[in-house]
């Protein structure tokens, strides 16, 4: 018998799945549902991993879609925060005074 990796196949699903949702951070109107979903699948994943390891693997994948996720929603945040004060500022007489 092979000493080293174990025969039991280990279940990567949701660091897999929360990895895949994490690559959708970039489609509009949909990215915070995305981000959302994969942030809570990647946490997932990082718990199930540390409660039994040998069962449950993927943590180079839930901890890039914990990254990539949590980038998205900053991001999104950020981008909000700039058209919301770029509409703030052209609403004032500052714009209409350039037309």
């Amino acid at each position: 018998m092979k000493k080293g990796k174990s025969d039991k196949k280990q279940d990567r699903f949701y660091a897999k799945f929360a990895f895949w949702l994490s690559l959708g951070f970039w489609i509009p109107l949909f990215n915070i549902a995305l981000s959302i979903g994969s942030l809570t699948l990647a946490v997932m994943a990082i718990r199930r991993h540390y409660h039994d390891p040998e069962r449950f693997g993927g943590m180079g994948f839930a901890i890039t879609a914990l990254v990539l996720s949590s980038a998205g929603i900053i991001m999104t945040i950020i981008g909000l925060i700039i058209y919301l004060n770029s509409a703030a500022i052209c609403a004032s007489a500052i714009c209409t005074s350039l037309q």
